[in-house]
């Protein structure tokens, strides 16, 4: 599972390979994806591993992932994204705890997302786009910049911008060709 989550963000965070490890994050000076080395690691370790010797490893990584984030303005909890997570800049991404979003999405620096969010695959939040409590997004949607979502958006495959934030456009995430 691991193995499965760190290659499908490396792929998305257009690294080589060898980013799965922390040494080479860490020397080539990628933060944002040393940042999601550690918390997919947390996450493993949290949940897939039972034992003492989990449990150290789990606060170890959740310890290095805090500092990371510390430096690089990035608070993503463990568990919130699905495999997958590309953040092409680092500064300033608040994620809440409670927060569930699935599979490849993108997140541009900016964006916070509050408690009981609820979304699909492929989504993308474009620089400082503000999603608040209890809004489900489908599949394939792009939140454009500066919106501020306050409401659900059911309707897969389109663009919501504003504030509020309303549709703007029928060409969502699936329609792209490159993030």
């Amino acid at each position: 599972m691991l193995r499965e989550y760190l290659t499908a963000d490396v792929v998305a965070n257009k690294k080589p390979p060898i980013a799965r490890f922390i040494l080479p994050c860490w020397l080539a000076g990628w933060r944002n994806m040393l940042y999601i080395n550690y918390m997919r690691r947390c996450e493993y370790y949290k949940g897939a591993r039972t034992g003492i010797i989990a449990k150290a490893m789990a606060r170890y990584y959740k310890s290095r992932m805090r500092r990371i984030g510390a430096r690089v303005l990035i608070m993503i909890p463990p568990y919130s994204f699905g495999k997958g997570l590309y953040l092409p800049h680092w500064g300033s991404i608040m994620v809440s705890p409670k927060a569930r979003l699935g599979d490849n999405c993108v997140v541009q620096s900016g964006v916070v997302i509050c408690d009981g969010v609820r979304g699909g695959d492929h989504l993308y939040f474009a620089i400082g786009s503000k999603v608040l409590r209890d809004v489900t997004l489908a599949d394939d949607i792009i939140v454009a910049a500066n919106a501020v979502v306050d409401k659900s958006f059911e309707e897969p495959n389109i663009v919501v911008g504003g504030i509020p934030a309303k549709k703007i456009s029928d060409k969502g995430f699936k329609d792209r060709k490159v993030v």
